[in-house]
């Protein structure tokens, strides 16, 4: 889809990039019917569930001309007409919103895609979310302490307490079930299953994505790096893995995430 010009571009530093004609550029420059396929390329569109990588998706998809995620703005146009009950909820962060919430689908005519992840990975980087997380927004040196001083008590605390409010309707687009991006609201499959992307081997999964485009998309690059510390799922108690387990019960059994007990020793989801 893309020129030669293109898969070498995506690799330059961004100082030459700026020196360099966008990929949007050159797509204006291709035969009718390299046309025909980048056309077919930009009817994909990311559905951005938090904490999967979805912002680093962005800035690739804007670097490549595309609009992903927070960057396909027509959406926002949607942001206020949604199903009952979450109708006057969410007026904020429109990216998040999972396709079966709006009144009308701004996404009907494109091929969606998605990363899911690990339930209880996912639960441990909310905490470390610099924009919803614990301690944040940490705009002050107190709560920049704060963050970096964090422990496994303070991640299991923070976790029960917003797992035990969270319910719907949803206020913001964190912590909402991934399975609500996935189905529809009869629980029919939404995203084709080729195309959600999971987490943990997301650059081979992204390279596959491309493929069937035709293109080669390049490693992601790691955006919204975090100044905690890193947890493990080792770090959740029993108390808290079990809330996480009821509260995303659908993700684990939709998804094909394995619960604790059913995981292997390393306790990592697969």
């Amino acid at each position: 889809i893309f020129s030669d010009f293109d898969a070498v571009y995506l690799h330059l530093p961004m100082s030459s990039r700026r020196r360099s004609r966008s990929p949007r550029a050159v797509q204006a420059a291709q035969s009718p019917g390299q046309s025909a396929q980048v056309e077919q390329l930009k009817q994909l569109k990311l559905l951005h569930i938090t904490k999967n990588a979805g912002t680093a998706l962005e800035k690739l998809g804007k670097e490549m001309g595309l609009k992903w995620g927070k960057c396909w703005t027509e959406v926002k146009n949607h942001s206020g007409k949604l199903c009952e009950p979450h109708a006057g909820c969410m007026k904020s962060e429109w990216w998040h919103v999972p396709p079966c919430f709006f009144l009308n689908d701004p996404y009907k005519g494109y091929v969606p895609f998605a990363v899911v992840r690990c339930p209880y990975q996912r639960a441990i980087s909310e905490f470390r979310c610099c924009w919803k997380g614990f301690g944040a927004p940490a705009k002050d040196e107190g709560k920049k302490t704060k963050r970096k001083n964090a422990t496994a008590d303070d991640l299991n605390t923070w976790l029960r307490d917003k797992l035990k409010k969270l319910a719907s309707p949803y206020r913001n687009g964190h912590f909402i079930p991934q399975h609500f991006y996935i189905f529809d609201a009869h629980g029919q499959r939404y995203v084709p299953e080729e195309n959600v992307l999971r987490f943990e081997r997301l650059n081979e999964d992204l390279t596959n994505l491309g493929a069937r485009y035709g293109i080669h998309i390049p490693p992601l690059p790691r955006v919204n790096e975090s100044e905690m510390p890193r947890f493990k799922v080792e770090d959740l108690d029993a108390d808290t893995r079990s809330l996480i387990e009821s509260t995303f019960a659908k993700d684990f059994d939709l998804l094909g995430f394995k619960r604790i007990q059913q995981a292997s020793e390393s306790m990592s989801c697969s």
